[in-house]
């Protein structure tokens, strides 16, 4: 079964178990639902007739608001699980005694089951559907929520076709016995399975329910979020026509069929021809999705209503009703329903349960109470068809509403995506502007919008240079004669210097690297295709130089496809080497290198967005969102933004989808190795132009399968151009011909100084670029280190060993503050003071130590930020124990 639900319902692994238990209630609860609202709604009818359906309503509204009112309280302390039970425990206990009444042959018994069914529908909408929101996120839902309403369908389907066999077998009344005992039996049985299913959640209910809206604070945050407005037109104006629409199609039923036998029989038989093609619908919902859009999508549900109210204008027939019936059931449950599942998942997280409760309860019955209040006051003048021009305009506000929400969709994710960060690309808009402060509009800017206004190049910092003198200066040793050259450029754009500057983006140096860029912007679209070219083949850190060229100069001609055609190939065939390397037998070799390649392919899709960034002054800031609790909205705003060839590449990557599927859309778009062995993967990364990927690759097959096999691919890589290459290769074919081999010291050091807490979170790459400069020294017992009030101008990695930190050492008040041992280092307050040591360190046992000077440290920093956030957090953490 779940190979079914993965491969043909795109429900996976992780989200199966949450799936099959809600969709379990959904169909329970809506199976049984079906046969006690046709046997409502047809004794009702005949009773009391359509006339009073809209006083019912009415009551109906008043009745929610109160129950709604009520249950808002609660719940602030309980789950919303906890209050579905509480929800059907009552029906239960009420649909038995209401049983007794009916045999009793007590007419108000059909205005209280009445009641009862209506109020249901709300408690359902608000309670079920927030559990399932609890459950899956905004991406998720665009394939779970059609499923899950699938299973609604299925159950409402059912239940209608058996209706008319229950009743003739068991009479009409025994439906409420039936009703009654169900609900008893899925609350029992929620509240067993729930906590498992739930987890967390149901720990978080109370927590998340603290935040409430007063009335009057409702308008401001229509302004604010225009979501919200979006979902309240939504919530409101459907709950409108739906009431006038009911009270017609009651009339023309009525007419049309005399006895409440037959009446049953109609609704039980239309009523499941209508849901079972609904729920065969349901299964293609997601590919109307991909190829509408959800904002196309929700211009369906509108456009149906004014088609509907327009047709029963000029026919008022039970064919028109039941095109009506049956188009507003199959749109509602098929498209406008799971919409609007997906879109209250993209609510900001601080509004999203206040905003389900007020919307799906509040809203909802407000729009009843006011389509029941227009046709009580406007029935004694005007005739049931005639309140179709009334509902024809509400459906055109309606329209107009939704092309507004269509028009602003991707503004609206981003709002919600920047509640809780920083918007760089807003900072940098800003510092466009001068100090007068013109206006700054939240949405993207293209690189069209910015091609009349593109930056002027900061020409203050450069230095008229003769251009050969320049020229041959850009390779010279000194950092600073490098930048100054770099920089004469600026002035001169001598063309001759373009591919030498272009190498420049690569320079350790971030000042001439920086001039590098800065000069190369001035030569505008002349070098646009060079740049293009260059892309393709350059190193990652001049790629970034080179899109960053291309984005600050505003080039807007530029053509990325061959760009993101070989990257995102390349994300995919990795894709396959970490499934391979999951497999393998884990050992230090295999970790690093699946380390590794997750880590390249994150660098190809920063590099991806940085080239989209280009076109899209979002996709910064989306590709930070992606790593965070709003990912699922990020992907929704990247898929909405870009070019609708690049969605089908670009979004596998990206989202929350099993590796397996993700592999599997990757063999359809590109040529990909099919029979992906071990042996055929370790040979591609030994191939790969990433010289970290190639020395891994080597180093697992001199670790886990030397053999004679590879000993051909290795020998291609004894004269790599890259030393530590060449080391691993050697270490690779010595280990193939059976050799008793040490572990290379380049991959000893890389292992070992990612324990340090200060290299935490850093790559294999960053890390192989500190074990490159750092020096394994040795201390005897007793050597000093550090002495205390002596410069020192290292930090020092202990390996093994114990470390003596000692206060006034050699006198009379010698003290021993601490000892430290293997992952401590030592050296790093000076590194930021430039003070001289406030304490001796001195080993205690024989010790090893990396050492790095600190001009070597500052260098690494400045290219590997994370470094120096490590090691804020750990002086925080060391200024809190202190304080203790």
């Amino acid at each position: 079964m779940k190979r079914f639900a993965e491969k043909y319902l795109k429900i996976y692994p992780h989200e199966y178990s949450k799936f099959m238990w809600i969709s379990t209630i959904f169909f329970v609860i809506f199976f049984v639902t079906a046969i006690f609202r046709t046997y409502v709604d047809a004794a009702f009818l005949k009773r009391y007739g359509p006339q009073y359906v809209p006083w019912m309503l009415l009551i109906n509204a008043l009745l929610t608001f109160l129950v709604f009112g009520i249950v808002d309280r609660l719940g602030k302390r309980f789950a919303d699980l906890y209050l579905l039970v509480g929800f059907l425990s009552i029906y239960g206990v009420a649909s038995n005694i209401l049983f007794f009444m009916v045999k009793g042959d007590l007419s108000i018994s059909y205005p209280i089951l009445y009641q009862l069914l209506y109020l249901l529908d709300a408690i359902l909408l608000v309670y079920l559907w927030n559990i399932a929101g609890d459950l899956f996120d905004a991406r998720q839902g665009k394939r779970v929520f059609p499923m899950v309403t699938a299973a609604q369908v299925l159950g409402t389907t059912l239940g209608s076709f058996a209706t008319k066999p229950f009743t003739i077998g068991f009479g009409a009344d025994s439906t409420l016995i039936l009703f009654g005992f169900v609900c008893l039996g899925t609350g029992f049985f929620s509240l067993r399975s729930g906590a498992k299913v739930l987890g967390k959640l149901m720990a978080k209910g109370s927590a998340k329910k603290s935040v409430s809206k007063k009335l009057r604070e409702v308008p401001k945050l229509m302004m604010d979020f225009p979501i919200v407005r979006y979902l309240v037109i939504t919530g409101l104006i459907p709950n409108i026509l739906l009431p006038i629409f009911l009270y017609q199609f009651n009339v023309i039923a009525a007419h049309t069929f005399t006895t409440q036998e037959s009446l049953i029989s109609f609704l039980s038989i239309f009523r499941g021809i209508t849901t079972s093609l609904t729920f065969v619908l349901l299964f293609f919902v997601g590919r109307l999705y991909q190829s509408m859009g959800l904002t196309n999508a929700s211009l369906v549900h509108p456009i149906n209503f004014a088609v509907l109210f327009a047709s029963l204008a000029g026919f008022f027939n039970i064919f028109v009703a039941c095109y009506g019936q049956f188009s507003v059931i199959l749109i509602q449950r098929a498209i406008a329903g799971p919409v609007n599942k997906v879109l209250f998942n993209i609510i900001p997280s601080e509004l999203m349960t206040w905003s389900r409760i007020f919307i799906r309860g509040t809203v909802i019955k407000v729009g009843m109470l006011s389509g029941s209040l227009i046709m009580i006051i406007l029935k004694p003048v005007v005739d049931a068809q005639s309140l179709s021009y009334i509902a024809l305009v509400l459906s055109a506000y309606w329209v107009f509403e939704s092309l507004i929400f269509r028009k602003h969709y991707k503004r609206i994710l981003k709002q919600v995506i920047v509640e809780n960060k920083i918007d760089f690309d807003q900072i940098e808009a800003v510092r466009a502007f001068d100090s007068g402060g013109a206006a700054m509009e939240l949405g993207p800017v293209a690189v069209a919008d910015r091609s009349d206004e593109r930056p002027a190049i900061d020409t203050k910092g450069a230095t008229y240079m003769d251009p050969e003198v320049a020229l041959t200066l850009l390779d010279d040793e000194n950092a600073m004669t490098r930048g100054e050259a770099a920089a004469s450029f600026i002035l001169t754009r001598d063309i001759r210097a373009v591919d030498k500057l272009v190498k420049l983006l690569e320079d350790s140096d971030e000042d001439v690297r920086k001039a590098a860029i800065e000069a190369l912007m001035g030569y505008r679209d002349v070098i646009l295709p060079f740049l293009e070219v260059s892309l393709i083949d350059s190193p990652s850190r001049a790629r970034r130089g080179i899109l960053e060229v291309i984005r600050l100069a505003g080039l807007k001609d530029f053509e990325m496809i061959p760009f993101l055609g070989k990257e995102l190939s390349l994300a995919y065939s990795n894709l396959l080497a970490i499934r391979i390397l999951n497999g393998m037998e884990k050992s230090i070799s295999v970790d690093l290198l699946l380390r590794h390649v997750v880590e390249l392919n994150e660098e190809k899709l920063g590099l991806i967005f940085q080239a989209l960034w280009v076109y899209h002054a979002d996709m910064r800031l989306m590709y930070e969102a992606l790593k965070s609790e709003t990912a699922s909205l990020a992907v929704e705003m990247v898929e909405n933004s870009i070019n609708k060839e690049i969605v089908p590449f670009l979004i596998p990557l990206i989202e929350d989808i099993p590796l397996e599927e993700k592999i599997e859309k990757g063999k359809k778009l590109f040529p990909m190795i099919r029979n992906d062995t071990p042996d055929r993967i370790l040979t591609f990364l030994v191939n790969s132009e990433d010289s970290i990927t190639r020395m891994l690759a080597l180093f697992v097959i001199g670790e886990n399968l030397p053999g004679s096999s590879f000993i051909p691919v290795i020998k291609t890589h004894l004269d790599d151009p890259y030393p530590f290459v060449r080391e691993i290769a050697d270490y690779a074919l010595r280990r193939s011909l059976n050799e008793v081999v040490p572990m290379p010291d380049v991959t000893e050091r890389i292992q070992k100084l990612k324990t340090f807490t200060i290299f935490e979170g850093m790559g294999v790459r960053e890390l192989h670029a500190i074990a490159s400069v750092v020096n394994l020294e040795h201390f005897e017992t007793g050597d000093i280190m550090i002495r205390e009030g002596e410069e020192n101008s290292s930090i020092y990695l202990i390996i093994t060993g114990n470390v003596r930190i000692l206060k006034d050492y050699g006198t009379e008040t010698e003290k021993e503050k601490v000892v430290v041992g293997e992952g401590a280092f030592i050296g790093e307050l000076s590194l930021f003071t430039r003070m001289a040591p406030n304490a001796t360190c001195a080993a205690a046992t024989p010790t090893d130590a990396y050492v790095l000077k600190h001009h070597q440290f500052q260098e690494i920093m400045r290219i590997y930020p994370q470094i120096g956030i490590n090691l804020c957090r750990f002086f925080t953490m060391k200024l809190r124990a202190s304080n203790y």
